[in-house]
């Protein structure tokens, strides 16, 4: 358990910088720390969830997992399986309900937010009232259990937030704003619950049918009772994070990726993969890139590193302008630089279109209305409010649904 108080690092180069490493680092602690009574602690509660099928071949029955740890842990601990950091605390059969697969969604959202809701109660009371438990050397501290992550995906992140599909879970931006690149207001729990309040004024939140219709008008997706709405301390647009398999390394492979296979061509990109000098620790593509549907998040960022020099020459200068990093520990030079980076994409992506290399289904497409894109504007406030995205990992929780679920579930009589 962390001290009364939090902490701050700081690294001294002929000037103080601050550094957002782990939770206990940045300033959202703070903020939380100063509505909280004299010496008490925060034991902050990071939760983890997704979906899974858990028969194979026949059945098709799915389930979705709930999990939970702590941010007073360093991300060192909590990011290791081994070290056993996260427990299971929900099991929820994913329901297929007998109704038009208009309702279908909705309804299990309902029945998903009302299974959360119930499981986490103590947790909620803890947070707004606070409560006794020991340290591991037995000490008693009296703390509070703010809510401040949740590693979900961007399917799961939109049903926790309750908004419709075109919109951002975490931004005001709608779908025609994704390829701006301005940073819009945070879509935050307070301006949700209003608008749930303003529609029920006028619709029954029961009445299925009129209320959804309702929410689409203002970008919600339906549910009136989201479970996070009595959580004090909370708000969906703070404790949301991007996962950065799904939001940096996947959307690399989905956009990107593709972005440079119809400019510089298939089999020129090949070849330029396969002559690449083998080296220890780098994984080296033998038949080249192109062809490859499932890899490990290692191996896309091994294409990343080289992908820029591989292509320089085959392509304008002004399409090579966009690069993609990762750090383990941020400071404010870092996120600058971040930022810096992803204005360069947008001041140069005119490149992408001028070489027809966006295309969809009916061919070239000159927008960029891609949802993982408008995330990115993002990143630089969930650091300043969490620490470094890298401790939110996806991996852990992949890990979990396998062996909390898949291998239990075989040894059952389904």
């Amino acid at each position: 358990m962390s001290a009364t108080i939090p902490n701050s690092t700081w690294i001294v180069r002929l000037s103080f910088i601050n550094i957002h490493h782990h939770w206990l680092l940045p300033s959202s602690v703070w903020k939380i720390q100063d509505h909280l009574p004299v010496g008490t602690t925060q034991v902050p509660i990071i939760l983890g969830s997704d979906k899974t099928p858990v028969t194979r071949t026949t059945g098709g029955l799915e389930m979705h997992l709930l999990f939970i740890t702590i941010g007073n842990l360093n991300s060192d601990v909590h990011s290791k399986a081994t070290l056993q950091a996260w427990h299971c605390i929900a099991y929820m059969p994913i329901a297929k309900f007998c109704v038009h697969p208009d309702y279908q969604g909705i309804l299990q959202a309902w029945l998903w937010h009302k299974c959360v809701d119930l499981v986490c109660t103590t947790l909620k009371v803890a947070a707004k009232d606070g409560c006794f438990m020991p340290d591991p050397s037995r000490y008693i501290h009296y703390i509070f259990t703010p809510l401040i992550a949740h590693v979900c995906d961007l399917p799961e992140a939109t049903m926790i937030t309750i908004v419709s599909k075109n919109v951002s879970p975490i931004t005001m931006a709608l779908q025609e704003n994704f390829g701006f690149g301005f940073l819009y207001p945070p879509h935050t729990g307070q301006h949700t619950l209003k608008l749930i309040y303003e529609i029920s004024k006028a619709v029954d939140p029961w009445d299925l049918d009129k209320f959804q219709k309702a929410a689409k008008v203002v970008h919600l997706s339906g549910v009136h009772m989201p479970f996070w709405h009595d959580w004090a301390f909370t708000c969906p647009s703070v404790f949301l994070t991007a996962k950065v398999l799904h939001t940096c390394i996947k959307f690399f492979a989905d956009h990107p990726l593709n972005w440079i296979k119809e400019a510089v061509g298939k089999p020129e990109l090949d070849t330029c993969f396969m002559v690449q000098h083998k080296r220890v620790g780098t994984h080296h593509f033998t038949k080249g890139v192109t062809h490859v549907n499932q890899i490990t998040g290692w191996e896309h960022q091994d294409i990343q590193h080289t992908i820029i020099a591989s292509i320089a020459g085959a392509t304008p200068p002004r399409f090579i302008h966009s690069i993609c990093a990762q750090n383990l520990v941020h400071s404010p030079d870092s996120l600058k630089s971040m930022v810096q980076a992803l204005s360069d994409f947008h001041a140069f992506k005119d490149a992408i279109v001028d070489a027809e290399a966006r295309r969809g289904k009916k061919g070239v497409k000159e927008d960029f209305f891609i949802q993982k894109l408008e995330l990115l504007q993002s990143f630089r406030g969930m650091v300043e409010r969490l620490g470094t995205l890298m401790q939110f990992l996806a991996d852990m929780t992949e890990h979990l649904l396998i062996t909390h679920c898949k291998h239990l579930f075989k040894r059952t009589s389904r």
